[in-house]
């Protein structure tokens, strides 16, 4: 069986080769780590490949390459805001330790089994293509003058994680043209992959980033009739008054984190003033932080992959905890507010798979 990558690009490029074939299961298979160095010297690179390319906001973002990667269209992201100093950001986070020999022995397989199936290209040129990834471990495959004559190729190869957050960081580049400071705020299910998609448009964007597990509600607030409220047990008043108001006026602030487990406030922690800020955790789009917020991100997730990835993080026990109570208080106040609303940008967090 082939895979749909594959015919997604058979379909897409007829005018492929054998070459072009074995160049995306190379890259399917391999990824971007052999295009890597140092950051300024990759930032430099697309720099000079996007003098001399027009944006096309009409071209599609990114161009499947498996469960694992995509390519990132420099056109597009030209017109997006996308800037080189992010792409080589994200190509930098997609570039996982690996055996590379290994990469190359599946890829080589794979291309073996295209033989199985029809694909228009000769079998033997095919096979001795692939002889060359495993026999010439520096050898890169590269798009034949007919593909770039047919589609004048301009990309870079980057993980699916990071495509993920294309749609934030499109949003974020456009934000950031008409405002000198942004707040973007990521709520979801817990386990959606808040903390973790902050973490990296942190690295990316070099973003000040602030978790709203610092502003839960301390014990001596928590009353029955606080905590009936959808939401309650986020302490969004605090929230307000300390840091974000304030920093809403001056472009800078600082707040005392809870600390849950001892029930009391650390020591004050400064939000640095940076064109991008970002709030991450469940309550982050509370009515009243949602008014301030520039950009709002809901991310979701299925049940079974929720549930799968709380027990991997929090254990057998702590996971009965998130069934019994913080699952169905999230979901009160994702219902009480209505989110995702028509506000929010949906960001889909499930498992990947062959595109």
């Amino acid at each position: 069986m082939r895979s749909s990558y594959v015919d997604w690009h058979l379909s897409a490029h007829p005018a492929m080769t054998a070459l072009d074939m074995v160049k995306l299961i190379f890259q399917a298979h391999c990824g971007c780590g052999h295009l890597l160095g140092d950051e300024a010297d990759v930032v430099a690179y697309i720099e000079k490949e996007e003098a001399s390319l027009l944006p096309e906001p009409n071209e599609p973002l990114t161009e499947p390459l498996g469960s694992k990667y995509c390519r990132l269209n420099l056109r597009k992201a030209m017109a997006e805001g996308i800037t080189p100093l992010w792409i080589a950001r994200m190509m930098q986070l997609s570039s996982k330790p690996t055996d590379v020999f290994a990469d190359r022995k599946s890829a080589f397989q794979e291309i073996l089994n295209l033989k199985k199936t029809n694909v228009g290209f000769s079998s033997e040129v095919l096979i001795a293509l692939a002889q060359r990834l495993v026999d010439e471990p520096d050898w890169l495959p590269s798009h034949s003058e007919a593909y770039r004559q047919a589609y004048a190729p301009a990309y870079r190869v980057i993980s699916r994680e990071m495509e993920q957050l294309l749609p934030m960081l499109s949003a974020a580049s456009r934000a950031m043209q008409e405002k000198p400071q942004v707040l973007l705020c990521i709520d979801g299910p817990c386990g959606s992959g808040k903390t973790t998609l902050a973490r990296q448009l942190v690295q990316i964007t070099d973003a000040a980033c602030i978790p709203m597990d610092d502003f839960y509600t301390p014990h001596s607030l928590k009353t029955p009739e606080r905590l009936a409220r959808p939401g309650g047990n986020a302490d969004a008043e605090r929230l307000l008054s300390e840091l974000l108001l304030p920093w809403r006026r001056s472009g800078h602030g600082s707040y005392r984190p809870y600390l849950c487990a001892d029930d009391r406030f650390g020591d004050p922690v400064s939000v640095p003033p940076r064109p991008l800020t970002i709030l991450e955790g469940s309550y982050s789009l509370l009515p009243q932080i949602a008014e301030l917020a520039d950009i709002q991100v809901f991310l979701t997730i299925g049940e079974e992959e929720q549930l799968r990835r709380l027990l991997a993080r929090e254990g057998k026990e702590s996971l009965r905890a998130f069934q019994q109570r913080w699952i169905p208080l999230e979901r009160a106040y994702h219902a009480a507010f209505s989110l995702p609303d028509e506000r929010c940008l949906i960001v889909e967090t499930q498992p990947l798979t062959d595109v």
